[in-house]
């Protein structure tokens, strides 16, 4: 039995990992877009948040030996489906260029008030 691999959080204090690595994937804990070091929202935009979460995945698949174009499911919350999918949508696809892993995105309540999207992520690892 393979042994499970965690990237911490920043935050020890924290209850959860960055990630963790099992069995050839990468299963990347839901990020959201803060201001860095804060509990702050990045924007008060989805489309700045969305930005701010997708470079924070580059920066977490990396360091677990993946990369965005390994993505397996990728799984979206937001808190005003309608008024947001369009424009999240779009900073997704940019964000991705050519590559279409599996997706949901749910409408959900989040826990910090102005945060608008959080998202998560099971990619391979390797090449």
């Amino acid at each position: 039995m393979s042994e499970i691999q965690t990237l911490p959080m920043a935050n020890a204090d924290l209850p959860l990992a960055r990630a963790a690595v099992h069995g050839g994937l990468v299963y990347v804990s839901g990020q959201v877009g803060f201001k860095p070091g804060t509990t702050t929202p990045i924007a008060e935009d989805v489309a700045g948040q969305a930005r701010e979460i997708f470079r924070l995945i580059d920066e977490i698949l990396s360091a677990a030996g993946s990369h965005k174009n390994r993505l397996v499911m990728t799984r979206i919350y937001l808190t005003q489906v309608k008024r947001d999918f369009p424009a999240m949508n779009e900073v997704y696809a940019q964000w991705l260029g050519g590559h279409r892993p599996a997706r949901t995105t749910v409408g959900v309540e989040l826990a910090i008030d102005g945060l608008l999207v959080e998202v998560d992520c099971i990619a391979a690892v390797g090449e």
